[in-house]
């Protein structure tokens, strides 16, 4: 049967507005072309400006230190302002910084202080844009279709970290890294040109005596499942960090497996994390209030089956990867209803600041769970030290998933 216009080809609903087609566009565009730098920054240093080992892990952490130190400031002024022209600066923004790297590597003038720099620049405006982007959703669309949204970004982004890194080691093999950051320079002023084309204006702002900081701490303290949602969000990341920096050791030095099937297994995950996320866009419904907790609690246990059944044999392998893809899968779920419960939930004005405490708090325990990764390794075997920190994990979970949800906005004052 036909479909008008106003329809969706492949589920036969109303298409999502045109503001949110044009940030799904733009988010496309942006997040195909970074994972061409993520490939390429690490390369330019190595081969080009002879930089060290140590030196280019410095750099490869580089993007992701200012995610911590503007989040907050980036949260505020996402509410402060219109998030559509805080997305599209900070796009032609990262456009800029990589065309210098650019023209710098093509005139031969660039060394590592310069692309080290150009590293923590591309991570504020990261930072900038990934925390008005969350706070823009819902001037895009009404609240029943934030759902179906959430999960086609997250649909889109899941493609690009599944399949980026790949083509991105093509690129950089066929065209060499200063192209390849070139091209991903470009995709930058297309994604910020699409989103300024139907940009919308914020349906609910703050004004200058209302956006202090501390009002979105304010927020979730006042709020029963913004609480929640940030205690189990930050325990999951320490869990999860424990469980991926013991799973190498795991995989390559307990079971003598290669390092290409550990590669194997993230891919698998991958495609899980893309199945996970289209599903949730086309079938998740509803708003999510119950469903981040039970999505924890599968991809925790997907996890520890995933560790368990290395060194097992043919058949150990094989659950390895099926359990990589239910982890990818659930953790998309997750993803799309806890952002979706916080948008729903926040109070009319602090959205911004509401996701920037959640991504404070949740990001700031992964070195947390690195380092005590480190710890228990010294006393027991990989998959042990991740099993009790999981259980744990789990266990407050579960103490989290009782009592009352709701939908309801409450003032934080």
């Amino acid at each position: 049967m036909a479909t008008t216009p106003a329809q969706d080809a492949a589920t036969g609903r109303r298409r999502l507005p045109g503001a949110f087609r044009a940030l799904r566009a733009s988010e496309a565009l942006s997040s195909a072309g970074s994972q061409l730098t993520l490939v390429a920054m690490p390369v330019l240093a190595a081969a080009d400006l002879g930089a060290s080992p140590s030196r280019i892990a410095l750099l490869s952490g580089a993007q992701f230190v200012p995610v911590l130190v503007v989040t907050p400031f980036a949260g505020r002024l996402a509410d402060l302002r219109d998030r559509a022209p805080l997305l599209y600066a900070s796009h032609f923004a990262r456009a800029v910084v990589l065309a210098l790297v650019v023209l710098l590597a093509a005139l031969s003038r660039l060394d590592y202080a310069v692309l080290f720099a150009a590293a923590v620049l591309l991570g504020a405006f990261t930072a900038l844009f990934d925390t008005a982007l969350l706070a823009y959703v819902p001037d895009t669309v009404e609240e029943g279709e934030l759902t179906r949204a959430n999960g086609q970004l997250a649909a889109v982004n899941a493609v690009s970290q599944t399949a980026g890194p790949a083509v991105g080691g093509l690129v950089v093999t066929g065209l060499g890294p200063v192209v390849a950051m070139a091209v991903d320079s470009v995709s930058y002023l297309f994604g910020g040109a699409a989103v300024r084309a139907r940009q919308r204006p914020a349906r609910h702002r703050a004004t200058r005596e209302t956006a202090s900081i501390r009002a979105g701490f304010a927020a979730v303290a006042a709020s029963d499942p913004l609480r929640r949602l940030v205690a189990s969000g930050s325990l999951f990341n320490l869990a999860e960090q424990v469980a991926l920096s013991v799973l190498f050791i795991a995989v390559v030095q307990e079971a003598d497996h290669s390092v290409a099937f550990l590669g194997f297994g993230f891919s698998a995950a991958g495609i899980g994390s893309v199945a996970g996320a289209r599903a949730t866009a086309r079938y998740g419904g509803g708003d999510g209030a119950r469903s981040w907790v039970w999505a924890l609690l599968v991809t925790q246990a997907a996890l520890l089956a995933a560790l368990w059944s290395v060194g097992r044999g043919p058949w150990g392998a094989a659950g390895f990867m099926a359990a990589m893809v239910v982890y990818g899968a659930a953790m998309a779920y997750y993803n799309v209803h806890s952002l979706t419960v916080r948008q729903k939930v926040s109070p009319e004005g602090v959205l911004g600041r509401v996701n920037a405490v959640y991504r404070t708090f949740a990001f700031g325990t992964i070195p947390v769970g690195a380092g005590l990764a480190a710890l228990l390794l010294l006393f027991t075997s990989a998959p042990v030290a991740a099993t009790l920190v999981a259980g744990l994990s789990v266990v407050a979970t579960w103490i989290l998933a009782r009592g009352t949800y709701t939908t309801e906005r409450r003032d934080p004052s």
